[in-house]
C-alpha cells in the first residue's frame, strides 16, 4: 500500500548487519519508524538488504527526515520451520521501494 508518512529525526532510522553462518556474508539491511497519517499512528519498517542498499545505505532516507512523503509498504506475516525444525514466525511492516525524492514534498501539518 502506499501511505503518507515521515521520518521525524535521524534516529528513527537505524541499520543492522546480518551475517550467513553457513557462508559468513554480511549484509546491511536497516528499520526505519514511519509516522502514518489518517489515521495517526507510528510503525517499525523493516527494509531489505536490496532495498537499503538502493537507498545509498540510507543516506536517501536522511535526506527526508522531516518532510511528508509517500511510502510503498506491506504487512508481513510469516512462519515456517527454521533450523533444527524450530518454529519461526513473525509479522510487522516492510519498507517496499525507495521513497520519490523528485515529487515536491506537501506540506507539514
Amino acid at each position: 500500500m502506499i501511505i503518507k508518512g515521515r521520518i521525524n529525526d535521524s534516529d528513527d532510522i537505524e541499520k543492522k548487519t546480518n551475517t550467513n553462518e553457513k557462508t559468513g556474508e554480511s549484509r546491511d539491511s536497516g528499520t526505519v519508524k514511519l509516522q502514518l497519517f489518517n489515521p495517526s499512528e507510528v510503525v517499525d519498517c523493516r527494509v531489505s538488504p536490496d532495498v537499503w542498499d538502493s537507498m545509498g545505505g540510507g543516506s536517501d532516507l536522511q535526506k527526508i527526515i522531516d518532510k511528508k512523503v509517500e511510502f510503498k509498504i506491506q504487512h508481513v506475516e510469516r512462519s515456517f520451520a527454521g533450523d533444527g525444525g524450530k518454529h519461526v514466525s513473525f509479522s510487522g511492516w516492510h519498507l517496499l521501494a525507495v521513497p520519490s525524492l523528485e515529487s515536491k514534498p506537501t506540506q507539514q501539518g
